[in-house]
Formats: structure tokens, C-alpha cells, sequence
């Protein structure tokens, strides 16, 4: 059966057929073209009434999605990724795992009143009102439950911003230095240490610690290095770690932090800021960390900065890169090879400081004492009192010191004062085997020998 206006169409053309109206009175009565008009001509003469019936009469629309895909979706987001935008949601669960397209997904959610923690403060004050006005209405109505997880996203957040290549820049011309303290994973807040390239947008490495320390930064320069080259220049914030900023201080040269001392070994520029417009780039991935990484972190429940730290670098900030970051263009790139080894590079990105060995071989840090052993032959090697080292803290922890052009490693000294004491009576032993005796013609052995 013909609905109204496929009616029309067949009686018009059946008119025009039986010349009852000539081609222009066609037109004008059904608003089609000269051509479509011969094209239902066809039609009515081939098939009859039922030509004008649409194919798609009674089929499934379809851009339609199953009503039960919709809730699943719905009730994931909400349930278990409601602190993931959209975008990420889709990117993460839904993307090849479910048969539906970002924008209609969106669709669905918006229609629903499910807002993105993400949303825009014009979306969030829309939706405030509408949630206000819903809930004044319907108080009896609507699950507790339900209310809460809309006010949950009920927050004002950043704005995201489109990235754009730097073409003022190229890859290893900058690197950006920052870190961010968060509760990342767990209970407890922690640092994370992030180094970006401004060029590239390109996320290098990243690495958790629970204080922010020179160490954190330290395991940032190392992985540059292994992975990418030196690269020309570091910005970094005005912290203890890359400044040691004071009036008096003349020389940088003998006030320069240890990172500062191994970017000029490297032949690193450092430059230090207070401004965070200035290192914009690797704020705005504490930004971007902050919206997607918290709410991994807790959807596969990681609690050990351990943990945490492998899922950073080998899963996280590779899926970051992918997804925001451009490609490095190797024939303008400033990265220079790096023809170190790893463990000559565990030596220079280190801690290094002056120490006189004291009498028992020793050398003191933090209170503890360690004494030299051999690296090839692990034996302990003693040095005389007073000869001057470098002792080494690498970024591993691992102590080694600089003794007339040869390294060693150190090992903490649990019984130095039993050496010492040994090390006391042979001094006395010395000193008695020495001891003056006066000849018999001296003044005061002739006293004595008057007096008996």
C-alpha cells in the first residue's frame, strides 16, 4: 500500500502518461527535475503501482543500534570508566571491541545525560541546570545512585587544546623538564618526572618517585640518552635539582648542581625558568596524564610504584605518543649520537663529591663509611691516609669513586672501628720499637748514676 506521497507521485506520472498534463505541469507538481520525472515514467510502465513503493519499507534503519549495546556501553562507562573521557573510552574499550562508531556512541551518551569529565564549562553549566531542574522535579523519582554519578562530573576541568606541530622548532632542539605531584596510584601522593620534546610533542620518558629529587630526573636524562641521543638543549624549572641561584654567587661554575655539572660534561645547554608558559608543552602533558593515566592506574588496579612505573613507559606512554605526537624528522633532528656505554653513562649521570680517605681506608658519606674494591677482582684495595677521590652516587644507588684516574666500587664498612683499633696498636707497636734511648754519657744518666 502506497503512503500519501507515493500516491501523488503515481498519480501525477499516470496523467503524464495519458498526456492528461504535459512535462512542465509534472515538474511543478512534484518538484523533480526533467530527468527523475522520465525516470518514474520508466518505472510505472515496467512495474506498475508497486514501483513506487520504498525498498526500504519496513527494513531496520541502519544507522540503528541495538538498544542493549547502547546500556552495556552506558553502564561500563558509568560502573567502571567513569573518570575516562569520551574519546579515551572509546579509544581504549570500545574501538574493536563493539560494532558502533565514535560519533554515534557520543550521540547516545549526550541524549542520555552522561557528560565526559572533560566537558566544556558551557556543557557543564547546561547540564548542571538540567540535572538541578530534574532533580527539584523528580526528587522521588530518580536513584539516589544515579544522581551521584552525575554530580560527580559536575567539576570544572581543563579545556582541551589542538595540537599543533612546532614548526619553529626540530626534534632534540629542546627538551622540557617538569614534575607533577599527584595521587597517581594507591593512597599516598607521588611525583611524577616527565621529559618531552617541544618539536615533536613526544613524551621521552617518564618516571614516578614519592619526593621530587634530583634522582627522578637523573633516570630521565639516562633513557634520553640510550634511547635518543644528546639532545641540544633542557629546560627545566627553577628547583635545587638544575639551580643554585644566590646573589652572592659570582661563579656558577662553584655553585653548579650536580644535573647542571653533567649537562656541561654532555655539552648540554641547561636553562632554568619560573615561568610555566615556558615550558608549556610539558605542562600541558601533566595535564593530559592527569585526565587518562589516574584513571587507568585505578581501572587495572595498580598500587606499587613498581607496577606503576613499567605500565608508564612500556604500555601508557607509547599509546600517548601514538595517539598525540608527530613523527621525528631524523635529517633535521639536533639529538647528537651518544657514544657512551651504559655503564660509562651510569658514572657520568651520578652524584659526584670530594672525600679525603681517612686512616682505615675509608671513606665517609652519610654517615656510614665504605672502603675501595677492585671491579675485576672484587678484592679491597687500601689507599694511604689523606689521598683524595671522588665518590660516585649513580642513579641507581650504586657508590663507586674516582681514585688516581681509576674507578672503584665501594662497599659499606660495618666494622671500622675494630680496624682502626688494630690499625691503633700498630702504631703503638711502631712507636715502642722506636723508642729514644740515651747514652750513658748523657747529663741526665750521670744524675742518675750519682744519686745510686
Amino acid at each position: 500500500m502506497l503512503n500519501e506521497y507515493e500516491q501523488k507521485k503515481y498519480d501525477t506520472i499516470s496523467k503524464f502518461v495519458s498526456k492528461e498534463i504535459n512535462l512542465r505541469e509534472t515538474m511543478d507538481l512534484l518538484n523533480l527535475t526533467e530527468r527523475q520525472i522520465y525516470r518514474l515514467k520508466k518505472i510505472y510502465v515496467e512495474n506498475g503501482k508497486e514501483g513506487f513503493i520504498h525498498k526500504n519499507r519496513g527494513k531496520a534503519n541502519f544507522n540503528k543500534k541495538d538498544d542493549k549495546l547502547i546500556e552495556k556501553l552506558e553502564a561500563l562507562y558509568l560502573e567502571e570508566y567513569h573518570d575516562y573521557n569520551f574519546e579515551h573510552f572509546y579509544e581504549d574499550v570500545v574501538y574493536g571491541n563493539y560494532n558502533i562508531s565514535y560519533a554515534i556512541m557520543l550521540k547516545y551518551f549526550t541524549n542520555d545525560d552522561i557528560i565526559s569529565p572533560l566537558a566544556h564549562k558551557e556543557t557543564v553549566r547546561s547540564y548542571n541546570d538540567k540535572m538541578k531542574n530534574i532533580v527539584k522535579d523528580n526528587e522521588n523519582d530518580i536513584e539516589s545512585k544515579k544522581i551521584e554519578l552525575y554530580k560527580s562530573r559536575m567539576i570544572e576541568v581543563e579545556k582541551a587544546h589542538i595540537r599543533r606541530p612546532n614548526n619553529l622548532f626540530v626534534f632534540g632542539q629542546e627538551i622540557q623538564m617538569d614534575a607533577c605531584q599527584k595521587i597517581w596510584f594507591g593512597s599516598i601522593p607521588s611525583y611524577l618526572h616527565l621529559a618531552v620534546d617541544k618539536a615533536t610533542k613526544k613524551v621521552l620518558f617518564g618516571w614516578f618517585e614519592y619526593e621530587e629529587i634530583t634522582r627522578g630526573y637523573f633516570v630521565l636524562l639516562f633513557h634520553i640518552l640510550v634511547n635518543y641521543g644528546i639532545p641540544a638543549k633542557i629546560k627545566a624549572d627553577n628547583r635545587s635539582s638544575f639551580s643554585a641561584n644566590n646573589a652572592k654567587n659570582k661563579d656558577k661554575k662553584l655553585f653548579m648542581t650536580q644535573f647542571g655539572r653533567i649537562c656541561e660534561e654532555l655539552n648540554i645547554v641547561l636553562e632554568t625558568t619560573s615561568i610555566a608558559t615556558a615550558k608549556a608543552n610539558v605542562e600541558r602533558e601533566n595535564g593530559t596524564f592527569k585526565n587518562r593515566l589516574i584513571a587507568e592506574l585505578r581501572h587495572i588496579e595498580i598500587t606499587t610504584i613498581d607496577e606503576a612505573n613499567e605500565y608508564l613507559n612500556n604500555i601508557f606512554i607509547p599509546k600517548i605518543n601514538k595517539r598525540f605526537s608527530y613523527a621525528i624528522d631524523e635529517k633535521t633532528s639536533q639529538m647528537k649520537e651518544c657514544n657512551y656505554t651504559e655503564e660509562e653513562l651510569k658514572l657520568i649521570i651520578s652524584e659526584k663529591y670530594t672525600r679525603i680517605i681517612d686512616n682505615a681506608s675509608s671513606i665517609s658519606y652519610n654517615k656510614k663509611y665504605y672502603i675501595p674494591v677492585d671491579i675485576n677482582t672484587g678484592e679491597i684495595t687500601a689507599f694511604t691516609k689523606g689521598t683524595k677521590c671522588t665518590f660516585i652516587v649513580n642513579y641507581d644507588g650504586e657508590f663507586y669513586s674516582e681514585i688516581e684516574s681509576h674507578y672503584y666500587q665501594m662497599m659499606e664498612l660495618e666494622n671500622r672501628d675494630a680496624i682502626l683499633i688494630r690499625e691503633n696498636k700498630n702504631d703503638e707497636i711502631k712507636k715502642e720499637h722506636h723508642k729514644y734511648i740515651p747514652p750513658t754519657d748523657h747529663p741526665w744518666r750521670k744524675n742518675m748514676m750519682l744519686k745510686h
